[in-house]
């Protein structure tokens, strides 16, 4: 696959998401009217693109769904099929098969039949809607050359708003035709506030050369002498409406074919694609340009007997426009989580409707923005994640009933960031996961043989073991257990680490921890037994010269430790150099998920230099490995550093 089509592919993935976002409204905003319609109109347009293009690239597969689906698609913007529960499925269905397709094209795996999806389309767009006689009678009534002038999506917006029942008038009105465009945008504006314009048509009288006439045909949401005194300033503007005919309301459907070629669709993005590897050759040539520029300005100071206050400012100035620099670069890297936590969401609806489980989604988190390489490759696990919340954690509504609970199942997906690291919950609040549950499936499965039941701690490491399942047969959708080691070997493969706590019978929360990939730091850099290490600025309260370690200090007798002890470093032989105090603030990552406190402790370090804005690179596959290491830096005199994690570091230390 070459560079053109892979950035073909990235583009159309994106419209995908846009589609997905546009039925997720579409399906909140229940009330038909003007919302309603632009939703069905943008989504109309998306997709119309999007089969023009994956025809172009000889996507067959991807452009037939996108036919069948815009064919139901045009059906609903005529009024003639109903937007319910059912059509938004098949909907929702159709674009999934689209990604799915698309994911498929891009790995160059023959694709499955899609048959059934296309009967599920055809059906719901030959599932007419009641033709609203009463509608079709007030559209015969239109002017025929008003009707004859509007254009596919005017025609398709007209039947809608008939079919709604809001009152439609021919609004007559003439401008002198030196000052028309400007009175003309005014009347429109003016109009706009209190329903909608459909369409408009000029015309000029032979007879008074000098005057411009407008018919607007227009829908009215509010009393039309409210219109009225709203319009009253402009001369001349005369409000006739279109009342029913007593006529057979069958004719009037001939006037409801029309083309069904829409007009031509711009880009919906001005976006420019570039490759990541020389995104990324280009923020460490930046950084590695900063640090050389820092250093020659250093010298040169040092070289003069006092400098200057302006040769101090132009010093502070490029570094900070440096920084600024390394922080755009590294945000082209970095997209927003919201698009994940959708398609989340989406996956766990779809799971809830084939378990006919009633499950409310939250999401919180979704301005988040993350590298794009890593957002990629937790979406699987994430989604599988969700799945597994409703399949085996969800109770159902009589289960729940009986336990006391609400009918309605929650999940809850979180995405939460601290300093330079981020972490992804999926938070369920059904049964949880019960040690005597999988006790039983453990023995039945005949990987467990004591008579001592297993404890909680057992139980969360059980159920991340191959082939575990704590059902007697599969389900379509996961299986705690089933997959679940697939998915902590997904996350540990980008650096992350998997977590799991549960309280039986409440609730069940799983936690990704995601690694640094690329990130500017604040930090404070220590040394330790001759070697640098990088704290990051918003773990530390404060630093402290002292003499001796006695085990605490301050006020609040503040627990100390030994930066030595933590690394495993050997002791310092006697010196009369005095050591640093580092009170730093950590989260305990020993408590329980959902009971997680922040500490604070002093960490004794040989030396504390200055404060460095560090670029932290991530440290592999096995990041999650490397405990209490967050990734790697270079400072600005070239020497390598790690960056710690400190909640990890002293979590092994500490209680």
């Amino acid at each position: 696959m070459d560079q053109t089509q892979r950035e073909f592919l990235v583009e159309v993935e994106d419209l995908v998401e846009q589609i997905f976002a546009d039925l997720d409204e579409l399906r909140a905003t229940r009330t038909e009217g003007r919302t309603r319609r632009e939703l069905i109109d943008r989504i109309f347009r998306r997709m119309h693109s999007l089969k023009g293009s994956a025809a172009s690239s000889g996507l067959e597969v991807v452009s037939h769904i996108a036919h069948e689906f815009e064919n139901l698609l045009a059906e609903i913007r005529a009024g003639r099929v109903m937007v319910d529960d059912e059509v938004l499925d098949t909907c929702e269905s159709a674009v999934e098969a689209l990604s799915e397709s698309l994911t498929l094209a891009t790995s160059g795996i023959v694709e499955p039949s899609q048959r059934a999806l296309f009967g599920r389309l055809q059906a719901a767009a030959r599932n007419k809607a009641a033709e609203p006689a009463v509608s079709d009678a007030i559209l015969k009534n239109i002017p025929f050359e008003i009707w004859e002038s509007l254009d596919e999506s005017e025609k398709n917006k007209l039947v809608s708003i008939a079919a709604e029942g809001n009152p439609l008038f021919v609004v007559g009105t003439s401008f002198d035709i030196g000052n028309f465009d400007a009175e003309f945008f005014r009347l429109k504006e003016k109009l706009a506030q209190f329903g909608e314009v459909i369409s408009t048509s000029p015309a000029v009288d032979e007879q008074r050369p000098d005057k411009i006439n407008f018919r607007i045909l227009y829908a009215v949401n509010a009393d039309l002498r409210t219109v009225e005194t709203a319009v009253s300033d402009f001369a001349q503007v005369v409000f006739e409406e279109i009342v029913s005919a007593d006529n057979d309301p069958g004719a009037a459907k001939e006037i409801l074919l029309a083309s069904r070629t829409p007009a031509s669709v711009a880009r919906l993005s001005n976006f420019v694609r570039t490759d990541l590897d020389r995104l990324d050759r280009l923020i460490s040539s930046t950084h590695a340009l900063s640090r050389t520029t820092s250093t020659t300005l250093g010298l040169a100071m040092s070289q003069l007997p006092v400098p200057s206050e302006e040769l101090h400012k132009l010093n502070k100035h490029i570094r900070s426009s440096f920084i600024g620099l390394e922080d755009e670069l590294i945000n082209l890297r970095l997209v927003s989580l919201g698009p994940t936590l959708q398609r989340a969401v989406r996956a766990g609806r779809a799971a809830a409707r084939l378990e006919t489980k009633e499950v409310d989604f939250e999401i919180s988190g979704a301005d988040i923005r993350l590298d794009r390489l890593l957002v990629e490759a937790i979406a699987d696990p994430l989604i599988h994640l969700v799945r597994n919340a409703v399949d085996h954690g969800i109770e159902t509504v009589d289960e729940r009933t009986q336990a006391g609970k609400l009918p309605r199942g929650t999940v809850r997906i979180e995405a939460v960031s601290e300093g330079s690291q981020s972490r992804l919950r999926v938070v369920d609040d059904g049964r949880g996961v019960d040690p005597h549950f999988i006790t039983a499936a453990a023995r039945r499965l005949g990987i467990f043989k004591s008579d001592t039941p297993l404890d909680m701690e057992q139980s969360l490491r059980l159920i991340f073991r191959p082939g575990f399942t704590t059902v007697a047969s599969a389900s379509d959708i996961s299986g705690r257990g089933v997959g679940l080691d697939v998915v902590e070997t997904a996350v540990e493969q980008v650096g992350g680490e998997l977590r799991v706590s549960s309280k039986p019978g409440y609730r069940t929360t799983f936690e990704i921890r995601l690694p640094v990939t690329f990130g500017l730091v604040a930090t404070n850099v220590i040394v330790s037994a001759g070697k640098h290490y990088c704290i990051p600025a918003s773990q530390t309260l404060g630093i402290d010269a002292i003499d001796i370690v006695d085990g605490a200090s301050g006020a609040n007798r503040i627990p100390q430790v030994l930066m030595r002890d933590l690394l495993g470093q050997p002791e310092e032989p006697d010196s009369t150099s005095r050591l640093q105090l580092i009170t730093c603030q950590f989260t305990d990552e020993r408590a329980s998920l959902d009971s997680q406190k922040t500490k604070c402790v002093g960490i004794v370090v040989d030396k504390v230099e200055a404060p460095q804005e560090v670029l932290v690179r991530n440290l592999g596959r096995h990041a999650g490995r490397w405990y209490g290491i967050a990734g790697a830096t270079e400072l600005r005199d070239g020497t390598l550093a790690l960056v710690l994690d400190l909640p990890r570091l002293l979590s092994a230390t500490l209680c």
